[in-house]
């Protein structure tokens, strides 16, 4: 397989991995882009595995070159705010919130599990392995993140 099918084969379902945990086009597109640089940078990587190990291997770098990304984000923000000198307590204001909106609201490492299971048809043993993780927090996750998502929907309506 050359890096050109690999490519055509891969960048899609990376992007929407990417913007599951950046929820930004442009970012997503930069993560993408940095994580195929990295296999680009090593000859035969995507040679050498068997298609599973692949897939697994370009989720776990597009996830970390996405939370790269998202830290140099919130660093920058972070700094903006402190410049900024915005007095009193944070205050959030949430007006019916859709599916999208619920997934959104999840924190990125959470929200990366939903998507990988049900907009990538994961399993739970699988995400794991991607994300050197216990089978069991994966599906502990899954299930307090469906019941978040269930209570978004529910105040919806």
């Amino acid at each position: 397989m050359n890096f050109e099918v690999l490519y055509e084969q891969h960048a899609a379902w990376m992007y929407r991995l990417a913007f599951a945990v950046l929820r930004q086009p442009q970012d997503a597109e930069d993560a993408v882009q940095e994580a195929f640089l990295t296999v680009a940078r090593k000859p035969g990587f995507y040679g050498a595995l068997t298609a599973e190990r692949l897939k697994a291997a370009l989720t776990v770098i597009t996830r970390s070159r996405a939370l790269n990304i998202l830290r140099k984000r919130r660093e920058i923000a972070d700094s903006e705010l402190t410049e900024l000198n915005l007095p009193g307590d944070k205050v959030s204001f949430t007006f019916g919130l859709s599916w999208e909106e619920a997934i959104a609201s999840l924190e990125p490492s959470v929200r990366e599990i939903v998507l990988l299971h049900f907009a990538d048809g994961f399993s739970a043993e699988e995400i794991a392995h991607m994300l050197d993780s216990k089978k069991e927090t994966v599906r502990k996750t899954l299930y307090r993140a469906r019941k978040r998502i269930r209570l978004h929907l529910e105040e919806e309506t």
